[in-house]
């Protein structure tokens, strides 16, 4: 006798040992669930953790880091720090993050292509039979027409209109948060390089006087300890002693705080440029003594106002935030219409007893969250505030921008005047002093007389140093004010020289008045990833 395909497979089934409940297997998944569960509680970091954590951090603060093995000057610090600066480095990661979320926020635009496999088992047959409505007697004898193990497969395409709406608004809106983060690294940029600038001239001065206030510094606690042992010899008059070591007393306290305040500009520098703090190191004077000259732009009020709306970072991050607000609200008022999909697939099903065990099927629904029609209203509210919200800020931003160069433009000319009155007053001094100590006046001087003539000589200079270090500091603010770019916008290669280099040429057009006419189209030039590569 020949059995049919349908006969055989029952009889296959039959044959096939029947799975049976095991009560032990249930146990075990549900204490692997409930360890799993307590697994999820987060324990506090141990001191071994710690300490290892930091161990690595700190292997890794100066890696790949370019040797300092000549004196520094002014633009390799600020190449050093545009390279290592672990602030920059953390915008520029920022950056690339943002730049990752936009990239996949393209790909939700895309439809949806789901593949899936599955195999299913059951202990016993899906059998049922069939009962008259009207006389109530089972009319069919209990059947199947489903194999107890089957394997399943199916290929289909999904594509929403609506969630491809929302999608795209929310693509632009990733896109201008990664143009965003470009500003912020900017910003970054600029601020750098004005605190390098401030940091690397005080610590210059500091440099040039110590070789000078180190000896007077030397002088006067020679004589305090000659003072303090005349007092103990009962040479001078009780108050006249005490009076005398009092005044070397204040001028040692006075020139040591210089010394020491000086001294913490070097600091600031050392981690602006990441160094190791222990690291000694010299500033480059390539000047020989003298300072070079500050050139301050000669552009009228409305052409610095002009440049720094178009160049400052603060108000293109606003104008973007612009941007993302107004896709909100598209957003906001898409979400009221309805959703429509659109189904493309292809199935299999190994059941035996089905004519057709693959098949394809197209499809098509209509759908909408009826209550979501009504927070419609407040969320397009809500999405039109934000909106406000950015002009308003962006507004704000426009008015600070131009009191900010107004401001920076006062700074750097009071700054210049206070240099030039310190100079004339230093002039004076060393004149003074020179003439004093080769008098024939010097011999009837007293060593108090004579350190106290060294030392206003010393403060002069420093400032007439500290001068000019405000006056480079002003300068910086109003670069900074103005939103010019260190960067250049290509280089040979990222090492420090090559990058030194190039802001060196940038600085000396500014120098020379040669400014940026109109802001640039790409606000992140080739050299704003310089060093990514080597610490990423």
């Amino acid at each position: 006798m020949t059995l049919s395909t349908q006969e055989f497979a029952m009889a296959e089934n039959h044959s096939r040992p029947t799975p049976r409940f095991n009560p032990g297997l249930l146990a075990a998944a549900i204490g692997a669930v409930w360890l799993t569960g307590c697994s999820l509680t987060p324990s506090p970091l141990t001191q071994q953790e710690r300490q290892s954590q930091i161990g690595l951090d700190q292997s890794q603060l100066f890696k790949q880091q370019e040797p300092l093995t000549a004196p520094l000057t002014l633009y390799q610090a600020m190449s050093r720090a545009l390279k290592y600066n672990l602030d920059h480095r953390v915008k520029m990661m920022e950056r690339a993050v943002a730049e990752g979320q936009a990239t996949l926020a393209r790909f939700d635009l895309l439809p949806e292509v789901v593949a899936s496999a599955g195999y299913r088992s059951r202990d016993n047959f899906n059998a049922s039979a069939s009962r008259s409505i009207s006389t109530g007697r089972q009319s069919l004898e209990t059947s199947t027409s489903q194999d107890r193990s089957r394997y399943l497969g199916d290929l289909s395409l999904r594509w929403n209109i609506l969630d491809f709406g929302v999608s795209y608004f929310r693509a632009q809106q990733e896109g201008n948060k990664a143009l965003v983060t470009a500003e912020s690294r900017r910003k970054v940029s600029h601020n750098l390089m004005k605190d390098v600038r401030s940091a690397y001239w005080r610590a210059l001065s500091a440099q040039r006087m110590t070789a000078k206030i180190q000896p007077v510094l030397a002088e006067a606690r020679r004589a305090l300890e000659l003072a303090s042992q005349a007092e103990a010899e009962k040479l001078r008059a009780p108050l006249e002693a005490l009076r005398y070591r009092k005044s070397l007393l204040e001028i040692v306290r006075r020139l040591e705080g210089l010394l020491e305040q000086q001294q913490l500009a070097k600091a600031e520098l050392t981690g602006l440029i990441n160094l190791p703090p222990n690291q000694d190191y010299q500033l480059a004077d390539v000047a020989a003594g003298a300072w070079p000259g500050i050139a301050t732009p000669q552009l009228s009020q409305e052409q610095l106002d002009e440049l720094a709306l178009q160049l400052r970072p603060e108000l293109r991050q606003e104008m973007y935030q612009t941007r993302i607000g107004s896709a909100e609200v598209k957003k906001a008022m898409l979400r009221l219409l309805p959703g429509v999909e659109v189904q493309l697939g292809g199935n299999y099903d190994s059941n035996s007893y089905l004519l057709n065990q693959s098949w394809g099927e197209i499809g098509t629904q209509i759908s909408k969250n009826l209550f979501e029609l009504l927070s419609a209203p407040q969320a397009i509210a809500t999405a039109e505030t934000q909106e406000s919200l950015a002009n308003s800020r962006r507004l704000a931003a426009h008015m600070a921008i131009l009191t900010q160069v107004r401001l920076a433009r006062q700074q750097l000319a009071l700054s210049e005047n206070q240099l030039k009155l310190t100079s004339e007053l230093d002039d004076i001094n060393q004149q003074i002093h020179h003439h004093v100590l080769n008098s024939e006046l010097t011999e009837a001087m007293s060593s108090l007389e004579r350190i106290r003539t060294s030392v206003d000589s010393v403060l002069s200079e420093l400032q007439r140093h500290q001068s000019y270090a405000d006056s480079q500091d002003a300068l910086g603010k109003l670069y900074v004010s103005l939103g010019f770019d260190p960067l250049p916008a290509t280089m040979a290669d990222d090492s420090v020289d090559t990058l030194a280099r190039a802001i060196e040429a940038i600085d000396q057009d500014w120098v020379q008045g040669r400014f940026p006419s109109q802001a640039t189209d790409d606000p992140t030039p080739e050299t704003a990833n310089a060093g990514q590569g080597e610490h990423s």
